[in-house]
């Protein structure tokens, strides 16, 4: 018996994942109204289809803000985020589709005629901890 809750107690050991933090700064705000909507995306089909493993909003309390994202297994994530400068929960847009209201993906990966792309956003959150920085456009 004292073999089995053993092995039991290693297993879960080695089962269990490690936890790491992300912190994230948004620099290149100019308005100090409303909040930050965030999400993390940990794969590709998430981030195309919205599916995020975490978020926050955050409101907005200088030209930088620091969010502390909690903690994640160690892995790859990206991050698309925006300014919802009048806090009504929507990303404006003019008629053409084109985002009125200041966003950013990681890296500061830009897209074109879209959101930037899984690949061009993607970064490693590392089992130390990851800070992150990105700037509005």
């Amino acid at each position: 018996m004292m073999t089995l809750t053993a092995l039991a107690a290693v297993l879960t050991l080695t089962t269990a994942q490690p936890e790491a933090s992300l912190t994230l700064t948004v620099e290149g705000i100019e308005t100090q109204t409303g909040s930050l909507a965030i999400g993390v995306f940990n794969t590709q089909e998430g981030w195309d289809d919205g599916t995020a493993v975490t978020g926050r909003r955050v409101e907005v309390t200088g030209m930088t803000v620091e969010v502390d994202l909690g903690a994640l297994p160690p892995g790859e994530y990206g991050i698309k985020l925006y300014h919802d400068v009048d806090d009504d929960g929507e990303l404006d847009a003019n008629l053409m589709g084109i985002p009125s209201e200041p966003f950013a993906f990681s890296n500061n990966a830009m897209g074109r005629f879209g959101p930037a792309s899984w690949s061009d956003a993607v970064f490693a959150v590392e089992a130390a901890g990851t800070r992150h920085t990105v700037r509005l456009q």
